[in-house]
């Protein structure tokens, strides 16, 4: 052997030895990371941000061929532009692949226009396609051609790359195969907003976080591509309620297999926290709102299921379905249910439901005694009913429909009405004050001597039995001697009017006074024993506020073996019927829950078609063992295959 084979020999005998050092230093608790070319950078500035002693190692080659890699077993996180499809995941789940879902932040589309087009303040999916399409190209040069209502102002029109997310997020938006040839094409949002805020007429998108960093140099215009929400402004909450249209999610994917891999919970942990915001932002995209950080640091831990990965819809109406639904309950309920039967049975002929307002106790009782498919009901049921369900072999549903409230309106000028104690808006409501309590310093000895003054739409109804019920814990009335007027808008002028005045009205109400401009009112605050709390949706929302009261639909669990019913349910729940809900004065449940309630309806809906294990179906303990003793040859007893598993599986 030469010398020169020698060595050959030695340098491959050291390569073969450093293989495996080397593939360990490679691998050094590295974290894999493939994706989406958006996604992937911002999950790494998150990471650099958290300051955790994390290795990763990032491929870009996009969402798709990420999922397809991940749900293999191959990479610890895959970045995407999309929520995970059904197929991949239940790729995943073939592979054993568990993962954790997290969504980052959202990239939003802000639509600007130069201020001076004060003509213009929301846009609905055929502006933006008037605006934006391939078929506007040379034909819609003027704002009265996207809306005979608009002034004959010239239409300038800016658009980002081709080749950007934000492009694609627009392009979705409106018709036809991408955006007009004739719009300006900028590089940047930063071209893009000098461009707007310097051409009369001009219209442009670009990230949210730009156009909001842009301050007065923009108009960020209000977008209504969905009727069933209408106008709504940009915000990260606007997309996770469905509310807005022009945006895509930023999501990470974990398999929980590599939680434990050298910093990278610590890396997780910062990035679903409060103080991560600051750097999606620097980033140009935006900050998930906080209760989706809440179900992000819940998925993380274990203690709550992925919230966009579900899979789409899988119920189907029967075109010729027939039968009858029955429900039963308070009669506070009874507009809502009216608009969404007549709906539904427009929609459907064959169909009868029927609605009986016998109030909540009687309801309840029919429902556990499996008379009633489902009750509508001011609460959910008691302990005592829960019981009586349960002895008779009925398993409740509830389903918020969410909180309607009473919002109180007081004089400007009358500063000691800005906030009242349930106490004492039973007192100087309750019908025991008719022509008794007549001043304020008869409800409150620190009042002034200022004569009360009450305006409510009737004596009685829904919204002062929801006061009265909060104020005294039953439905007692309210006083005759009130001034009555069914116009929120009057009630708020004579209010405005009288030192001492006080009107009741709901919420949609009391957006009509706003919008009226009504000048020297204030909204009334409400101590119900924690404190002053200000009607909003918020906290009408949540029932916070004490004058709400919340509607609840409870379902039979037995009854969902009928396809009439499951069809009732899935009617009433679709995304085209949440305007009823809003016209009912509802708030809390919001358009973006409506897939989660479905996604809760399928699961019920596979729950009551699984076969029950009932005394007469199941086998005695003798009939048992004669079948078992009766099985053919061939089928392998649990012993023999306990016995057969070791040796079918060596090394195990």
């Amino acid at each position: 052997m030469t010398v020169f084979q020698r060595r050959v020999g030695l340098f491959v005998l050291l390569a073969l030895l450093l293989v495996p050092v080397l593939l360990l230093a490679q691998d050094g608790g590295a974290v894999t990371v493939v994706g989406s070319g958006t996604v992937t950078p911002l999950f790494e500035a998150l990471v650099e941000a958290s300051g955790a002693d994390v290795n990763l190692s990032s491929t870009v080659m996009g969402t798709n061929a990420g999922f397809d890699q991940f749900c293999q077993g191959r990479d610890d996180v895959v970045t995407a532009n999309r929520p995970i499809s059904t197929d991949e995941s239940a790729a995943c789940q073939s592979n054993n692949v568990e993962f954790a879902e997290l969504l980052i932040g959202h990239q939003v589309v802000a639509i600007i226009a130069n201020p001076a087009t004060d003509f213009i303040q929301c846009l609905t999916t055929a502006n933006l396609t008037a605006i934006f399409a391939p078929s506007a190209q040379g034909h819609i040069t003027n704002w009265n051609q996207v809306d005979v209502n608009y002034p004959n102002t010239p239409l300038a029109v800016f658009v980002p790359p081709a080749d950007s997310s934000a492009y694609a997020i627009l392009d979705n938006l409106v018709g036809g195969d991408a955006l007009r040839a004739d719009a300006a094409v900028q590089a940047s949002d930063a071209d893009t907003i000098t461009a707007v805020s310097q051409t009369n007429g001009a219209v442009g998108a670009v990230s949210l976080a730009a156009a909001q960093a842009a301050g007065d140099a923009v108009k960020i215009l209000q977008l209504n591509t969905n009727d069933a929400v209408g106008c709504t402004e940009p915000s990260a909450l606007a997309v996770e309620n469905r509310q807005y249209g022009a945006s895509s999610g930023l999501f990470v994917y974990v398999n929980r297999a590599s939680l434990e891999k050298t910093g990278l919970r610590d890396a997780l942990n910062f990035i679903v926290s409060d103080e991560a915001a600051a750097v999606v932002e620097a980033q140009n995209f935006t900050a998930p709102s906080d209760r989706m950080l809440e179900t992000d640091r819940a998925v993380l831990e274990g203690t709550q299921e992925s919230q966009f990965s579900r899979g789409g819809d899988q119920f189907t109406i029967p075109a010729d379905i027939s039968g009858s639904v029955t429900i039963a309950g308070s009669a506070s309920g009874k507009d809502y249910l009216d608009s969404v039967t007549s709906a539904f049975s427009a929609a459907y002929p064959g169909m009868t439901v029927t609605f009986e307002p016998q109030g909540d106790p009687a309801g309840i009782r029919r429902l556990c005694n499996g008379e009633v498919d489902m009750v509508i009901a001011d609460g959910d049921l008691t302990d005592e009913q829960r019981q009586n369900c349960q002895a008779n072999n009925i398993t409740p549903l509830p389903i918020e429909l969410g909180h309607r409230a009473t919002v109180l309106v007081a004089n400007g000028s009358s500063p000691y009405l800005a906030c009242l104690t349930t106490n004492q808006l039973a007192t100087v409501w309750g019908a025991a004050g008719e022509n008794t309590v007549t001043t304020w310093n008869q409800v409150n000895d620190q009042f002034p001597e200022t004569a009360v003054t009450l305006f409510a739409p009737a004596v009685g109804g829904l919204y002062s039995d929801i006061m009265m019920l909060a104020a005294t814990g039953a439905n007692t009335p309210i006083r005759a001697d009130i001034q009555v007027n069914a116009d929120p808008l009057y009630r708020a002028a004579a209010v405005a009017n009288v030192e001492g005045g006080l009107a009741l009205l709901n919420w949609d109400g009391y957006q009509r006074v706003l919008e009226n401009n009504q000048t020297n009112i204030q909204l009334v605050s409400v101590d119900g024993g924690s404190g002053c709390v200000a009607p909003s949706e918020e906290t009408i929302g949540d029932g916070s506020y004490p004058l709400t009261d919340s509607l609840l639909l409870i379902v039979s669990e037995a009854a969902l073996r009928r396809v009439e019913v499951q069809s009732f349910l899935w009617f009433t729940f679709g995304d085209q019927n949440y305007t009823l809900v809003q016209d009912a004065g509802l708030m809390g449940l919001s358009f973006g829950d409506l897939p989660d309630v479905r996604a809760t309806l399928l699961e019920a809906f596979a729950r009551a078609a699984a076969p029950e294990a009932t005394p007469e179906a199941t086998a005695a303990p003798e009939a048992t063992a004669e079948a078992t003793a009766e099985a053919t040859t061939g089928e392998a007893t649990l012993e023999a295959t306990v016995e057969a598993t070791p040796e079918a599986t060596p090394g195990s």
